[in-house]
């Protein structure tokens, strides 16, 4: 059930996607959020993603779906940001979409600051996860997300289990 706060609809970026699969948490995106699109960007950054050989089974979450852009991102997007981060803002833009799941750091302050985009990161997804209930506890999952690959500093690992009290 999505949280009744949530907006219906989000547009997640590979960063998301590919932290969650590693921990297999991936089904808390539709129970988070009514509906989870993915740009074909993305779609094509997570088919080529060799390391993360289940990646493919993440479409086939009821909730997450892949989405097509009407016309490409504009130009000043595709030269600051990869196409898969490119393509998540603007699909948000073109379907009236208030928030983004960006990990990158610099996508997400194009996001927020040019577009006015609500952005939300894996840590902050598991701190919203377990705000509704849906886990228990965030630190080991970011230690699991860390142990498998998943870069998160330490500081950013700090600031999400101190605002989960933990």
């Amino acid at each position: 059930m999505p949280d009744p706060g949530a907006p219906g609809q989000v547009v997640c970026n590979t960063g998301p996607l590919i932290a969650l699969c590693k921990i297999n948490h991936v089904h808390l995106l539709p129970c988070l959020f009514g509906q989870v699109l993915v740009p074909a960007d993305v779609v094509g950054e997570l088919s080529s993603a060799t390391r993360l050989p289940e990646a493919h089974r993440i479409l086939s979450t009821p909730g997450i779906e892949s989405a097509m852009l009407a016309s490409p991102p504009e130009r000043m997007l595709l030269m600051e940001l990869e196409a898969g981060e490119a393509a998540v803002i603007a699909l948000a833009l073109e379907r009236r979409i208030s928030q983004v799941l960006i990990d990158e750091k610099k996508a997400r302050r194009v996001a927020s600051m040019v577009y006015n985009l609500k952005v939300l990161g894996t840590g902050g997804l598991l701190l919203k996860a377990k705000r509704n209930g849906l886990v228990s506890a965030v630190r080991p999952l970011l230690e699991e997300m860390k142990q498998k690959g998943y870069f998160l500093s330490d500081r950013l690992v700090h600031g999400i289990c101190l605002a989960a009290g933990e």
